[in-house]
């Protein structure tokens, strides 16, 4: 699989041009627009996780229980479909929406952190943030004709960028492990319905809030251990794919010269 790694600034198509006067003026309001526009982001896939748990569970939940059939049992095929489904959509939840809130809230984080940075005198006159690219299909996300663009990245790191960067690239990545890690998380938004449905005995409420906190916390704990460990594929080369934001950035250059030679060694093929 292609290798996602976060960005050197000497990749960037601008590197060393000052930042305009205009461009000093207006860059704090730049920023702040993006922030907004992906701490919105976030917060919708966390209203819409959420929501949707408490909109299924009230809405006509007899019918959800019974197959528009009426009585006080559930229907066998009813009941098949109901688990298969439900087995189904914590495949696509617990992954997808560890990637889309991943993904959102560190590209927010490093904004607002620009829009500071902005601010002061001591940044004036250097770029705050640049663009680097990953490979293509190295990303979470749809389908690209190129290599993809990783915007945001800090010109001038420091702990707190390196600690949200993690958290970038574990969103924008693929990492196996993560993403069974997610599975059981999943499984609980399933849960959660059954236990905020109405009409069901008060015993069952609980088995279901006990069920759903298990799976939150065993999600959790497989969740910590993968992102700690780092993606678990290997490079062309048998390389460990260890985690980018852990090396040096020294070494970090030295690894991306490789991908470089790589990508032009696949094109002249």
């Amino acid at each position: 699989m292609p290798e996602l790694v976060a960005g050197d600034p000497a990749r960037s198509t601008n590197d060393g041009e000052r930042p305009s006067s205009a461009g000093v003026v207006l860059r704090p309001f730049g920023y702040l627009l993006i922030g907004l526009v992906w701490l919105s982001i976030w917060l919708v896939a966390v209203a819409l996780l959420m929501g949707s748990a408490g909109f299924l569970a009230y809405d006509d939940p007899e019918s959800l229980l019974t197959g528009g059939q009426g009585g006080d049992t559930v229907p066998v095929g009813q009941a098949i479909t109901l688990f298969v489904s439900a087995v189904f959509l914590a495949a696509i939840i617990g992954p997808g929406g560890w990637h889309v809130l991943t993904a959102s809230w560190p590209l927010a984080v490093l904004s607002f952190v620009y829009v500071v940075r902005s601010l002061r005198p001591s940044f004036a006159g250097e770029k705050l943030s640049f663009t680097a690219y990953g490979f293509r299909g190295s990303t979470f996300g749809p389908p690209t004709a190129g290599d993809i663009a990783l915007s945001l990245q800090p010109v001038r790191p420091t702990r707190f960028t390196d600690g949200v960067m993690r958290f970038y690239m574990a969103g924008w990545g693929w990492n196996g492990r993560l993403l069974l890690a997610m599975l059981p998380a999943g499984l609980a938004w399933s849960t959660t319905i059954a236990a905020l449905m109405p009409g069901i005995p008060d015993v069952a409420h609980v088995i279901f809030w006990v069920l759903t906190g298990a799976l939150l916390l065993t999600s959790l704990v497989l969740g910590v251990r993968a992102f700690r460990a780092g993606p678990s594929s290997q490079d062309s080369d048998g390389a460990d794919d260890v985690g980018v934001m852990e090396l040096s950035a020294e070494d970090r250059a030295k690894r991306l010269k490789h991908l470089k030679k790589q990508r032009a060694k696949r094109n002249r093929q």
